[in-house]
């Protein structure tokens, strides 16, 4: 018999035994959610640029660009010479997924949150106001990491907090899992 098939078989036969509560119990490397406060904004500020690392949304305004780090905040590079932009600035919005510009305005996610933000000087952002539980009323899945994630992970729940990035881990009885 092809070496693959006996492979194929034994893992489905694996996977017709998961609901075992003895397989449930068992330790497996996975992701695991990182909490914050949502309702906590003192993190929201300017601050050094950094490296790039889980890059998400670009949006472009006049001679800058803003590219999202998932769950941190936002790059903001001087564009003028789109063939060598430079990276001059970070604002940190812990959980920060999701942002557009309007002017000297941004609005931007905190995983739960719609917060508004003056963005007037670059060096020196201010928190305006927030549209609470935004992102979590408008909710229609279960978060989850990366889509390019593949294997077990904690499922999240809102009622320990926000979303700030996931984690590796050893989880026991892990209920989700990304395929």
């Amino acid at each position: 018999m092809n070496t693959r098939l006996i492979f194929l078989l034994f893992g489905l036969l694996l996977g017709l035994t998961s609901c075992d509560p003895e397989i449930d119990d068992f330790e497996v490397l996975g992701l695991q959610p990182i909490y914050f406060d949502a309702d906590d904004v003192s993190g929201i500020r300017s601050s050094e640029p950094r490296e790039f690392e889980n890059l998400g949304n670009i949006v472009l305004v006049g001679n800058y660009l803003f590219i999202g780090e998932r769950y941190e905040g936002i790059h903001v590079l001087d564009n003028s010479n789109p063939s060598n932009p430079v990276n001059i600035l970070f604002w940190e919005i812990p959980g920060n997924n999701e942002f557009t510009i309007d002017g000297t305005t941004l609005y931007a996610d905190n995983s739960i949150h719609l917060l508004v933000i003056d963005i007037s000087d670059f060096g020196d952002i201010s928190y305006i106001k927030r549209f609470d539980d935004f992102y979590i009323s408008n909710l229609s899945e279960p978060l989850r990491p990366a889509p390019s994630y593949v294997g077990p992970f904690e499922c999240y729940d809102p009622d320990k907090g926000a979303l700030r990035g996931w984690q590796e881990a050893s989880l026991i009885g892990a209920e989700c899992e990304a395929y």
